[in-house]
């Protein structure tokens, strides 16, 4: 796979080929490069470019040294333009640039070399990522990659970057590589586990962090993640050793304080957990699971509704995509009759319609509002995704009797 055929997509066949450089002449512009003298590389590249602009190197290396004097936006842009213009003659860059520097520079003397090489442009993706361009940089990382690809250093930094691009598959496929050549590689270990956490895969998840926790105990966001993915798999106790942890290496941490709380709302250690939450949203006053927690912890100790609305629609104001507020918002507001738990229960299974409960409580909020056919529309799906259910058994026989009756 290429990063740049998914942006910028290309034929199925070359129909043409990309001048290339006279090696003598790019080997010279390398060497330079590779013994940091930048200038004078930039310049012969610039030469280059100038007499052949179909060349993709040049350019490309070019561009590695704007990233390198601080100027990021204008490599990303360098970079994003070739390769427009080499997927326009039916290639992608990374596969380009890769064959055609193993050509070039695979017999070459120290100290320019297959390694020297890929490192200058690991770097290069570095700086890229460093200024926020995330998709250069993961294109950057391809090509030094299929330069020495049994190089888990690197496979793994790709793998993290794709990751953050929530290119899944991809980024899976490589941080496997990384760890078939060093399996105790701690960061593709840990990048891999988050990923596997993410992906809702917790059981494989737990395995890594496991391993992970015994190379480098003072992680704090590796115990915070372990425990949270403990604590999706009811290992409650287990989830509180490694949060705690996780806290007494990162005291300021509010999502370490929101793991806990969530752990102790668990134990129904309710005043422990509003301690938590609290000193969460101390830490970040604009932190959405913190209120969406204090919310569910004042709601159990019986605090005052209008406390507990408030908070759950000021986590909503700062991130109104987590399907889990609206869902606990559109309960508390049907308790109270009131029509606008419809909508919040709407957006929610807008944004999850598969969430645990959800139907069932849409449908229970749209009997308590009189909406009697609503009600049974999300009852039956309800019961589709749950043929177990007592509860919406009864609500919905005692909806089939009422309409017998």
């Amino acid at each position: 796979m290429s990063l740049f055929t998914k942006i910028f997509g290309s034929k199925t066949t070359a129909d043409q080929a990309a001048a290339k450089p006279k090696k003598a002449d790019f080997i010279a512009a390398l060497s330079l490069h590779v013994s940091g003298e930048r200038e004078a590389a930039l310049g012969a590249y610039q030469s280059i470019a100038e007499e052949l602009p179909n060349d993709a190197l040049a350019p490309f290396f070019a561009a590695a040294i704007k990233a390198a004097s601080g100027d990021a936006a204008a490599a990303a842009e360098s970079l994003r333009q070739l390769s427009g213009h080499v997927a326009a003659q039916g290639e992608n860059i990374s596969r380009v640039m890769s064959l055609e520097l193993l050509a070039q520079v695979g017999d070459q003397p120290l100290p320019l070399s297959v390694p020297a090489v890929a490192e200058i442009i690991a770097s290069f993706g570095d700086q890229l990522r460093g200024g926020g361009f995330l998709q250069e940089s993961a294109v950057c990382l391809e090509i030094a990659a299929g330069l020495i690809p049994d190089n888990p250093h690197l496979l793994h930094k790709f793998g993290d970057t794709l990751h953050d691009l929530r290119i899944y598959d991809y980024a899976e496929s490589v941080l496997q590589d990384a760890l078939k050549h060093a399996p105790n590689h701690w960061g593709a270990l840990y990048t891999y586990a988050v990923l596997l956490q993410d992906l809702g895969r917790d059981a494989e998840a737990i395995a890594c962090y496991e391993k992970a926790v015994t190379f480098n105990p003072d992680h704090a966001n590796c115990q915070n993640n372990y425990g949270a993915a403990l604590l999706r798999t009811n290992r409650v106790e287990e989830a509180l050793v490694h949060c705690t942890l996780a806290e007494g290496l990162d005291p300021k941490s509010p999502l370490v304080k929101v793991n806990l709380g969530n752990i102790r709302m668990l134990l129904q250690e309710y005043e422990t957990a509003r301690t938590c939450f609290s000193e969460a949203i101390a830490l970040n006053d604009n932190f959405a699971p913190a209120y969406f927690g204090l919310a569910s912890v004042e709601q159990s100790l019986g605090s005052d509704p209008t406390r507990v609305r408030e908070l759950y629609l000021k986590g909503i104001e700062i991130n109104p995509l987590i399907p889990e507020a609206h869902q606990a918002l559109g309960n508390l507001l049907a308790d109270d009759g009131n029509p606008q738990a419809l909508a919040h229960f709407a957006t929610a299974a807008q944004l999850n319609g598969n969430l645990k409960h959800l139907r069932r409580d849409f449908g229970r909020a749209c009997l308590l509002l009189e909406r009697r056919q609503e009600a049974e529309e999300h009852l039956k799906i309800a019961l589709q995704q749950n043929p177990d259910d007592a509860m919406v058994q009864g609500m919905l026989a005692k909806l089939e009797a009422e309409k017998t009756a």
